[in-house]
């Protein structure tokens, strides 16, 4: 008798995540406190993550109440506060860790500083291209591009 074989997900396929069975009692609670609780809190309580909260609650058509932003919106501005205390930006020499490979070199001059003639092609397409969106316009059709132009 052969042993059996041990089943693998393929590749790049994670393996499904246990399936939530919500009781009645755990509904109930989502529906009483959910209009007026933090998410993260609930789901804690719950022992749910939130996304799975979130998603429930939408299916049975629960909302938060209206004004639940502007009643805490000073504990949810300490709440960012405190979360962005420890952060990373604006600290002189910190990097995204990673990045070199994408970041500019040391010395690196743009060839648009250096090569009259790139600068020069340049304006010539940009203008060129302005003049033929003005003239779109003038006669009543729609712009190709984003730019915002006026018609003298």
């Amino acid at each position: 008798m052969n042993a059996p074989e041990l089943y693998l997900p393929p590749a790049g396929k994670r393996a499904a995540r246990p399936k939530i069975n919500w009781t009645n009692e755990m509904i109930m609670i989502l529906q009483e406190k959910y209009p007026f609780s933090f998410n993260k809190e609930l789901a804690k309580e719950l022992g749910v993550s939130w996304r799975s909260l979130v998603r429930k609650a939408r299916d049975l058509g629960v909302d938060k109440e209206p004004a639940f932003l502007e009643k805490r919106r000073e504990i949810i501005t300490n709440m960012a506060v405190a979360k962005n205390h420890n952060c990373y930006t604006g600290i002189k020499g910190w990097a995204v860790p990673n990045s070199e490979g994408t970041r500019f070199k040391k010395g690196n001059i743009s060839i648009m500083k250096i090569d009259p003639e790139v600068v020069e092609k340049v304006r010539l397409k940009r203008n060129q291209t302005i003049r033929r969106e003005r003239i779109r316009i003038s006669i009543g059709l729609p712009q190709k591009t984003k730019l915002r132009l006026v018609c003298f």
